[in-house]
């Protein structure tokens, strides 16, 4: 099959001129045949150094290039869909910026970092690699938040000491869509994914690991994680700030007798605690007393900070059985809350009591005033809780 196509058509007897020779080889047009016509290259083979033809537009002239030098030019890929072939994989692999050493640092909240870098041409949501900072704290991997010609900053989540001193950095290679992004199948990550947007799930949600979440997360199906999930923002139900019970601390009570009159304090003193502000408690006493030979006993919770007998009292209770020589026992079972804004410092909680004449008062369970009851065993343990309860 011919390869050119030429411009003229010569008969016999006919004049050739110049004009004519010139516009032979000047005007002749390359056929489909000049690329048809030459052997196939196996399947699968093209290699970096095969060469093409090309067209270039800076030199107006054909210039020969690699097919790497093609597929390594950053020339923009335009199109609906990349399709690998069967049994391959679609990779991409950015590379890795040189690193760059001994760049002034310094942040005054431990959050945001401003890095003194001249020239670096970083752009915001490019990922950095951080290294040989003075404190090592503020090594780790970051996007860039801010950028001016010789600065840039990135954010520390959720918080270091403040500082300033010298690091390194090196320019990750990163896969960029500024665009949304849809996954219709499963989506797995070796390594963090960072979300600085909103992030929905209309299907459930398994982590395996950590997950942090540093802005909205909205989940319209079920969430389960077997790993830890730590919000270091503000939880919300139904649009309300939401409380988390974070830690119950349980102490034992020992247990007290008295088998005279008399008003005594703090027969009772739990161990000390203190409360910040930004959490809400919840405390518990629970246990039994048990008065004989009655007339009458009373008992009331203080904290240590307020003044025996004219103190405020949290709570208070008794009984008077005037004549009853039988043993009768009651549950003890109350508790107060301590709301969000008010703090406490180095608190106890007393129990202070009075005890008729006649009267004999045993608290938290003696267990020989029950022996006719119970012959083995013991009464249950009697306890003093605190139920801490503050926002993620």
């Amino acid at each position: 099959m011919a390869q050119l196509q030429s411009p003229e058509t010569y008969v016999d007897g006919q004049q050739v001129t110049a004009t004519r020779l010139n516009n032979q080889t000047n005007g002749a047009t390359l056929l489909p045949g000049a690329i048809t016509d030459q052997t196939n290259i196996t399947a699968n083979t093209v290699a970096s150094g095969d060469s093409l033809l090309l067209y270039d537009l800076s030199a107006t002239a054909l210039r020969e290039a690699n097919v790497s030098d093609v597929l390594g030019s950053n020339v923009p890929i335009t199109t609906s869909a990349i399709t690998a072939g069967a049994n391959s994989d679609i990779v991409l692999t950015p590379n890795d910026g040189t690193i760059v050493t001994g760049q002034a640092y310094t942040s005054g909240d431990g959050q945001t970092v401003t890095v003194t870098s001249t020239a670096h041409t970083l752009t915001v949501g490019q990922v950095i690699l951080v290294t040989a900072a003075t404190a090592t704290d503020y090594n780790g991997t970051f996007r860039v938040a801010t950028v001016l010609t010789n600065s840039f900053t990135y954010v520390i989540f959720p918080g270091v000491t403040a500082g300033s001193g010298t690091l390194s950095y090196t320019k990750k290679g990163l896969v960029k869509n500024p665009a949304n992004e849809s996954v219709a199948g499963n989506l797995y990550i070796d390594g963090t994914m960072e979300v600085n947007g909103s992030t929905k799930f209309s299907q459930s949600v398994l982590a395996a690991g950590a997950v942090t979440a540093s802005n909205a997360v909205t989940v319209s199906g079920a969430f389960t994680s077997s790993g830890t999930a730590n919000f270091t923002g503000a939880l919300q139900v139904n649009g309300a700030v939401g409380y988390v019970l974070t830690d119950i601390v349980e102490e034992t009570l020992s247990s007290w007798s008295a088998a005279s009159a008399g008003v005594q304090s703090a027969v009772v003193t739990t161990a000390s605690f203190t409360k910040p502000s930004d959490e809400i408690w919840v405390f518990e006493i629970e246990g039994t007393w048990t008065m004989v030979r009655g007339y009458g006993a009373a008992y009331a919770f203080r904290y240590s900070t307020e003044t025996f007998r004219t103190g405020a009292y949290l709570k208070a209770d008794g009984d008077y059985s005037s004549g009853v020589t039988a043993l009768h026992t009651r549950s003890i079972h109350h508790n107060w809350i301590v709301p969000l804004g008010t703090a406490l410092t180095a608190r106890t909680v007393a129990i202070d009591v009075s005890v008729g004449s006649g009267s004999q008062l045993n608290m938290f369970g003696n267990t020989t005033l029950y022996t006719d009851i119970i012959t083995t065993g013991t009464l249950p343990v009697s306890k003093f809780r605190i139920y801490k309860y503050k926002t993620a």
